[in-house]
């Protein structure tokens, strides 16, 4: 079942093809800062909550390391085009509602969505204003599908809403939206190739009730106070392996932890996440353990683990000796290979609170 809300009528679009990894073109040379990516869309888009149309696109995966990962595990795609701007979220959910009414869409399952396209020095700046949206869409109503948008409020009249569209779909494991954010409604800002932007995703969850959690793409809980928070987003053609170096920490975020109960003497857990649809592209996983003056200590492949088959919800993990990883003596690093054996990026843990409470 899908359902697609128009909140105004001013829809129109053609779009250009999206892919996966090719040649790099003009303008797809990442400016310093970026964090992510937006990749052109395909022409003949539609906002049904169908995300087959985000293939290839540029995906952060968030709480693929959460204890209820089947409650919580969820895909951001972004896309764009001379029209719009396109969010896609797939989630693994067995509890969708939003009961809130249609002012606060944040009290249950739902994106609240930060967005700056400001091309002065307010550009992710301490305050919100023209040209700067926070937002919030959901694909329900009660427990319906029934998509809706809000703007926050005290800033009604941060944009027109022109042309804003919301779709969604159930799936068997959880439910696929879609969110369209034509330029129209930023008047200074033109869509280019070679253009960057600023937002966050913020992914809520209500687990059937009033919210309960939530989980950052990008930043924290402080992008509710400041775009300056926001991640810095890049508009390509589509996503090059030279791309990873920047923006790789977004599109394949990791964790380390050592689990409560284990029958063997104390292990640590590391943990990838692979982006959905690209199998093809990534290798291998090491993740890397060092001491603090950067002496290698050990070095450990990550196997693969499928988290839910249908989104293609993967990840790498390994297991290494606590006595060989002190907690508070030992850095790690991911390091991900291509099929060839080409090194595209590293990562390491993320160093910020980006959840429901603050601290480790």
């Amino acid at each position: 079942m899908r359902v697609t809300t128009y909140v105004s009528q001013n829809i129109a679009g053609l779009l250009i093809l999206a892919a996966c990894w090719a040649p790099a073109a003009s303008g797809e040379e990442l400016k310093p800062g970026v964090r992510g990516l937006a990749t052109r869309a395909p022409a003949g888009m539609k906002i049904d909550g169908n995300l087959e149309e985000f293939a290839g696109a540029f995906c952060t995966p968030v709480n693929y390391f959460h204890p209820q990962v089947k409650e919580r595990a969820a895909q951001f795609f972004y896309m764009w085009d001379e029209e719009a701007f396109y969010a896609g979220l797939r989630t693994l959910d067995s509890k969708q509602a939003n009961h809130a009414p249609d002012d606060r869409l944040w009290e249950g399952d739902g994106v609240e969505w930060y967005f700056d396209t400001r091309r002065g020095d307010d550009f992710r700046g301490l305050d919100w204003g023209k040209g700067a949206v926070h937002c919030y869409w959901t694909g329900y109503k009660k427990s319906d599908l029934s998509p809706r948008f809000c703007l926050r409020p005290g800033y009604l009249d941060a944009i027109p809403k022109t042309g804003v569209e919301v779709g969604a779909r159930r799936t068997e494991h959880g439910a696929e939206v879609e969110f369209k954010l034509p330029w129209v409604n930023f008047p200074e800002f033109k869509a280019a190739l070679g253009e960057v932007i600023a937002l966050d995703a913020e992914l809520c969850y209500s687990d059937g009730g009033p919210r309960v959690d939530r989980i950052f793409a990008y930043g924290s809980p402080l992008c509710v106070q400041q775009p300056a928070a926001q991640g810095m987003v890049q508009l390509v053609d589509k996503v090059l392996p030279e791309h990873l170096k920047q923006c790789g920490a977004v599109m394949m975020p990791v964790r380390c932890d050592t689990p409560w109960n284990q029958p063997t003497k104390a292990l640590v857990t590391g943990k990838v996440a692979l982006p959905p649809g690209r199998s093809q592209e990534i290798g291998k996983v090491v993740f890397r353990v060092s001491d603090l003056e950067g002496n290698v200590l050990g070095e450990f492949p990550g196997k693969e683990a499928v988290l839910e088959a249908e989104g293609d919800f993967r990840v790498a993990e390994a297991q290494w000796p606590s006595d060989l990883a002190i907690p508070g003596l030992h850095t790690l690093i991911a390091v991900i290979y291509d099929k060839e054996g080409n090194e595209l990026c590293r990562v390491a843990p993320r160093m910020v609170s980006a959840g429901w409470v603050q601290g480790y």
